[in-house]
């Protein structure tokens, strides 16, 4: 028994001396700028080649206004906008005979002049801009020099939201008269018997409102209360891979530490509001394919989607805490 107790002292203190040399934690923090925007993280060291760390990086919200031309009269045979107050009185008029005659759930609301400017349909729509791509990371540093480098290979992920450029109006509501001029369209159409499509929207050949790209036509869903947004999606979940020098907790008090790489966030798509005219339905998130969005349109969701990867680099100034 005596000799199994020292046979296992001598073991014991064999794995605290291995511990001693594999196992060294250190912790530390840092604030870092670069491409992914200001970053803030703790870190850790489980020894000379190998460390971890898990942050923030804090991307300024840049925002981008202009107007956008809404092609209205091109929607009403030539009609300028001065003139668009006589069709919207006309469909006003003719939208309470119709629902005078059909049923409670196929009732048309009337173009809210009130929210017009000088009553007419607006020319043009104020649109910003905004990038949204503020990530929160998790990394692991690995030193294959150990003690005589700082030369790291990182391998891990950041996590974002996947709606990275997002163009909206910016006026909250400033669609709802277009949802209700092309209601009253959809509604004339389908009852083509109505005084509301043969006296108004026949003879003065009104369309709806919105902009032709190939197979698509975009324009606003109802249920988004007169606002419209499109975008360009990534994956959230975005693997990182890369390289670079210093180390996250530093040897001495203060240290600073470099790292270049990429993150791989698939194809990006482009996200719009669209109105299919064959089915008959709104869809507030339609992915546009390159092949149906025609040719202009269709060669820059081309050059979009193929930004698979988004580049990395960031100057940090780290500093050791224990």
């Amino acid at each position: 028994m005596k000799k199994f107790i020292f046979a296992f002292g001598l073991a014991v203190l064999g794995l605290q001396n291995v511990s001693a040399q594999f196992l060294d934690p250190h912790f530390g923090v840092g604030v870092g700028v670069g491409t992914t925007g200001i970053a803030v993280d703790v870190s850790g060291t489980l020894n000379d080649y190998l460390g971890v760390r898990l942050g923030a990086d804090i991307m300024p919200q840049i925002k981008i206004g202009t107007d956008l031309d809404l092609g209205i009269e091109d929607k009403t045979n030539g009609t300028t906008i001065d003139q668009m107050s006589q069709y919207v009185d006309d469909l006003n008029a003719k939208i309470d005979l119709y629902n005078a005659g059909v049923s409670a759930s196929q009732r048309l609301e009337k173009v809210d002049k009130s929210m017009l400017p000088s009553g007419n349909l607006p020319k043009e729509i104020g649109v910003e801009g905004k990038l949204n791509n503020a990530t929160f990371h998790f990394l692991i540093d690995a030193y294959p020099f150990g003690d005589a480098s700082s030369f790291h290979v990182t391998a891990g992920a950041y996590f974002g939201p996947s709606k990275i450029i997002k163009v909206y109006n910016k006026e909250d509501g400033f669609m709802t008269p277009i949802n209700q001029w092309n209601n009253a369209i959809l509604g004339a159409e389908a009852n083509p018997s109505s005084l509301l499509y043969t006296q108004v929207v026949k003879p003065n050949n009104l369309q709806m409102i919105g902009a032709e790209l190939g197979d698509y036509f975009i324009t606003t869903n109802p249920v988004d209360n007169g606002n419209v947004e499109a975008s360009i999606k990534v994956s959230g979940f975005r693997p990182y891979v890369g390289i670079g020098f210093g180390r996250a907790v530093p040897k001495n008090r203060i240290g600073c530490q470099f790292d270049l790489g990429v993150q791989f966030w698939n194809s990006p798509e482009v996200v719009a509001p669209t109105y299919d005219k064959v089915t008959g339905k709104y869809n507030s998130d339609t992915t546009l394919e390159e092949s149906n969005a025609g040719s202009d349109a269709g060669g820059a969701i081309k050059i979009i989607s193929k930004i698979s990867v988004y580049p990395c680099m960031t100057l940090r100034i780290t500093g050791r805490i224990l």
